[in-house]
Formats: C-alpha cells, sequence, structure tokens
C-alpha cells in the first residue's frame, strides 16, 4: 500500500478528530480551551496536509466534479481558523501572530470557494475579492442584515434536508434497498454548509483583522512612550476642577434631597395612637350628648311643673 493510498485511509479519521477538537475548543476556556487549540491546530495542519497530498481540490475543476463525500474537506482551512480564533493567550504578540494566522486560514478558505464559484455577490464584496472599491458603512450595514437573513434560510434548509434524509435512512432500513436520493441530500447539505461557512468565515476575517491592525500599533509605539505616567495638571487647573467637583456635589444633594422628599404630609402618631384618640374622642362626644339630654329634660321639667300643680 502506498503513502497516498494509506492517507486516504487516514483522512476522515482525522477530520472527525478535527471535528470534534473544535467543538470542544469551542465550549471550553482557560488552560484547556488552549490546550485544545494547541491539539485541534496540529490536527488541522494534519488534515489540510492530506488534502493537499491527495489533490481534492483542483484548478481545473468544476464544483459539480467534486465528490459529494469530499465536499466536506473544503471546510478544514475554515475550521483551522475558527479554532485559533478561541485562543486565550495574553501576551499580544503572541496573539497577534496566532489571529494572523487564523486570517490567513480563512483566506485561503474564501479564494477556494471562490475558486469553485461558492461565494455570493455580497461574500465577495465583504471580502473584497471582486476587485470593486471598499465600501461605505451604509453598504456594509445592509449587506450584513441581508446575510443575516440568508444565514436563517440556511439553518432552516439544513433542518429540513436533515429530516428528508432521517425519512429515507427509515425507508431503506425497512426496505433494505439503497436510494440515490440520500447523496443528494447529503450534497445539499454540505452545499448549504459551505455557504454558511462563508459568511461567518467573512465576518471573522474582518474582526480580526481590525484586532491585528491594533495590535500591530500597539506594539510600534516606543515602549518607553508606552510605559511613561500620566502627568497631573497645572495647580490651577486641579483648583478648578476640584471647585466644579464641589459644586456638582450639592447640586446632586440638592436635587437628591428634591427627589426623596415626600409630596403629602407624613403622619405623626402610630396606628394605636389614633385609635385611641378616636375613640376618646367617641367617649367624650357621647357623654356630652348625655349630658345636653338630661340638662334639656330637666329644664323642660322645671318649665311645666308649675302647670301641672294647677
Amino acid at each position: 500500500m502506498t503513502a497516498a493510498e494509506s492517507q486516504v485511509f487516514s483522512l476522515p479519521a482525522l477530520y472527525q478528530q478535527a471535528c470534534r477538537i473544535h467543538q470542544q475548543a469551542s465550549n471550553q476556556s482557560g488552560a484547556d480551551a488552549d490546550n485544545a487549540v494547541k491539539a485541534g491546530a496540529v490536527v488541522m495542519q494534519q488534515c489540510q496536509a492530506a488534502v493537499d497530498q491527495l489533490a481534492l481540490f483542483s484548478n481545473n475543476e468544476d464544483v459539480d466534479d467534486i465528490a459529494t463525500a469530499d465536499l466536506k474537506y473544503m471546510l478544514i482551512p475554515a475550521m483551522h481558523g475558527d479554532i485559533l480564533t478561541q485562543t486565550q493567550v495574553r501576551d499580544p504578540e503572541v496573539r497577534r501572530h496566532t489571529l494572523q494566522s487564523a486570517v490567513r486560514h480563512y483566506s485561503r478558505f474564501l479564494g477556494l470557494c471562490e475558486q469553485y464559484g461558492l461565494l455570493s455577490k455580497d461574500v465577495k464584496a465583504a471580502a473584497r475579492l471582486d476587485g470593486q472599491d471598499p465600501l461605505d458603512q451604509n453598504t456594509k450595514r445592509q449587506q450584513k442584515v441581508q446575510r443575516f437573513k440568508r444565514e436563517r434560510e440556511i439553518k432552516a434548509k439544513m433542518a429540513n434536508v436533515q429530516m428528508k434524509r432521517m425519512r429515507i435512512a427509515h425507508i431503506q432500513e425497512e426496505d433494505g434497498v439503497a436510494d440515490d436520493q440520500d447523496e443528494e441530500s447529503e450534497r445539499a447539505t454540505s452545499l448549504l454548509q459551505i455557504e454558511l461557512e462563508t459568511m461567518k468565515a467573512v465576518e471573522q476575517k474582518c474582526m480580526l483583522q481590525q484586532e491585528v491592525d491594533l495590535l500591530e500599533h500597539a506594539a510600534s509605539i516606543p515602549p518607553d512612550q508606552r510605559q511613561q505616567p500620566a502627568r497631573p495638571p497645572p495647580p490651577d487647573v486641579m483648583q478648578h476642577l476640584l471647585g466644579a467637583a464641589s459644586n456638582l456635589q450639592r447640586q446632586r444633594q440638592n436635587l437628591q434631597a428634591q427627589v426623596f422628599r415626600p409630596t403629602v404630609a407624613l403622619p405623626t402618631v402610630s396606628v394605636e395612637q389614633q385609635v385611641a384618640v378616636c375613640n376618646h374622642m367617641t367617649v367624650s362626644w357621647t357623654t356630652c350628648r348625655c349630658q345636653a339630654t338630661w340638662f334639656t329634660l330637666i329644664k323642660s321639667m322645671i318649665f311645666i311643673a308649675p302647670f301641672i300643680h294647677k
């Protein structure tokens, strides 16, 4: 068995291992994520080397010439770039080199898709592969919204294709026959996945390039200027700032007092005290009423007493 033939059997296993490590790296953090990134980068390099050795993709081919089982291997550069973005190193120089490598892998993936005509017009413009001038912010925003809508459509189509494949597999299991529609569904799923990854790749590439530019700018600043402490302001400016801060503090306290000031008179007695006062007033009123009644009755008796004797 030749080296190329042995590589054919090892490529699917390497790809499965790369997918597993890629999934693990996206769900981890800290030192575990860095270890997964290192392990995943090694496996991705081995996968890419196997693909290059087998010459699965050529400039003289069309997308229809690629075998259905080989379409998924087009995603290897995108997966390689994606796993490198999971790095959590703090050293700016190491991070800059890592992100630059991720940008190169994304560019390789987009170039490969462009070679086979798998890039949409919007992705070409965003990746600047159409030879046109850079886009303005309004056009970028509109294209980003269109890519988001297309991404949702692709995910819905992939879910429908997956359900169709499951039904076909169930029918094949019952009838015991093969169906060519399963390969068509697999090919459609792979092409949709590639289109989805192109939109993700162009977004990641743009963001990573901006971070790389910032890191390069920070690295270009001389160390003496980078570590120079900030000088305090002049005394007169400092006094003016302190006075302004004192005025702001007083205004804040006044506003706070106005905000929390009650809009109605607050009670000065408790409920029990108010009940006792009401009871006392009721007893007093009743006593006065009774006394007034007896006084009126006595006056009436005194007034009619002479008439009774007559």
